[in-house]
């Protein structure tokens, strides 16, 4: 595969030396060579620059390189690379994310989501009404993913917010707390298998705990709904969010298994409370067989 060369890195750089010098009116020969030695040598993950995905350059970059990505999942159905490679150039691609829900309950310690739209998590009968599932007929290249608690009102309510963490105002009942910041969120893990094969073994819950500097301090008005005070300090493109590096592609005609599992069952739960996995990256429609 073509790696993300230093001669691009070095294009980069310039014109983003020139854009700093510009705005902040500072010397040239200072931010040049700073900016161009950062890109030359940062790290780098499977030769994509390791910057958020609200960076133009580096959404680009994992554009690039999801091709490819997908171009080698589907290797073994062309002759030779540069045919797997026009397969991709040709499929129709989009920023996307796949969202699956899993009900919380204290008398397990691993909890299943369902991945495709014929699969549905542990403990249920259905897809629930906020869920994203992936058709089996497209493929979505990860490129980051999250792992959040929600407590709607209802099976099918949308008033509750996706959080990072167990608050006070929402999350009051005796135990609760304790169990989703410490069973779930520091000591639980999350594992990925395909076909009974592991592509993920572990990679820790606590990964995607975030305690906001704002916390909520109280409930919306039940008269009124409106809120009653100030809101947790959330921004949506990044809280809660990991890197997935190296990319995992994600086939609709494969078998996923996507899991939480933590040491023990929670102690305590409350009515409606779930788990919410969102995966993110470039979706390729029509891209896989069903047999």
């Amino acid at each position: 595969m073509k790696k993300f060369s230093a001669f691009t890195s070095l294009l980069f750089a310039t014109v983003l030396a020139f854009a700093i010098a510009s705005v902040f009116n500072l010397p040239l020969f200072i931010t040049a060579p700073v900016l161009i030695a950062g890109f030359l040598f940062a790290p780098k993950q499977n030769n994509v620059l390791g910057l958020n995905s609200t960076n133009n350059l580096s959404a680009r970059a994992g554009f690039d390189h999801a091709r490819k990505m997908f171009a080698a999942a589907m290797l073994d159905k062309f002759p030779n690379w540069g045919a797997a490679m026009e397969w991709a150039n040709s499929l129709k691609l989009s920023q996307n994310e796949i969202r699956r829900e899993v009900q919380l309950t204290a008398t397990a310690n691993q909890f299943t989501f369902g991945l495709t739209v014929n699969q549905f998590s542990s403990g249920a009968t259905g897809l629930f009404n906020t869920e994203v599932p992936l058709q089996q007929s497209d493929s979505l290249c990860v490129a980051e993913y999250g792992i959040f608690i929600r407590k709607p009102a209802s099976a099918t309510s949308t008033i509750d917010s996706l959080d990072t963490y167990a608050d006070v105002a929402t999350y009051s009942t005796a135990n609760v707390q304790a169990a989703l910041n410490g069973t779930l969120y520091s000591h639980g893990n999350f594992k990925i298998t395909a076909n009974n094969d592991v592509i993920l073994p572990s990679r820790g819950l606590f990964n995607h705990l975030y305690v906001p500097q704002t916390q909520n301090l109280a409930n919306v008005a039940a008269a009124t709904g409106i809120q009653t005070s100030a809101l947790n300090q959330r921004r949506g493109a990044e809280d809660g969010f990991v890197t997935c590096e190296p990319n995992i592609v994600l086939i609709g005609s494969k078998n996923y298994s996507p899991q939480i599992i933590i040491p023990v069952a929670l102690a305590a739960v409350e009515t409606n409370l779930r788990a919410v996995v969102i995966f993110r990256g470039v979706l390729a429609q029509n891209s896989t067989i069903i047999n």
